[in-house]
């Protein structure tokens, strides 16, 4: 039986999208690119199995190591406020953090 864990196949297009989107950074003009907006880590293990999160994971640890001349930065983002409704009734409003994932170069 396969194991399978994608819970938001857009926010997995966007994962998958992300080490082809730094690849073609290194070969632009371009000084500087938010490569990724969330929470990287727990995105890919909620989203991934964990065999497709390691091999996501040392991909971009290979990325990273082959670019000594890019500079990859976090930046936390502001938590943004959210309440519900529902059939239910209003829901607790609760805070979304995330960062924003930055590729410069040197």
């Amino acid at each position: 039986m396969r194991k399978t864990k994608e819970l938001d196949h857009h926010l997995k297009h966007i994962i998958n999208s992300v080490p082809i989107n730094l690849e073609k950074f290194e070969n632009n003009k371009e000084k500087k690119i938010t490569y990724y907006t969330g929470n990287w880590a727990t995105d890919v293990m909620n989203n991934f199995t964990e065999k497709q999160s390691e091999k996501i994971f040392k991909k971009m640890n290979k990325i990273m190591d082959n670019n000594p001349n890019i500079m990859f930065l976090q930046k936390r983002m502001k938590p943004i406020s959210v309440g519900s409704w529902s059939e239910y009734g209003e829901q607790e409003p609760y805070d979304i953090t995330g960062f924003e994932y930055i590729a410069i170069k040197k």
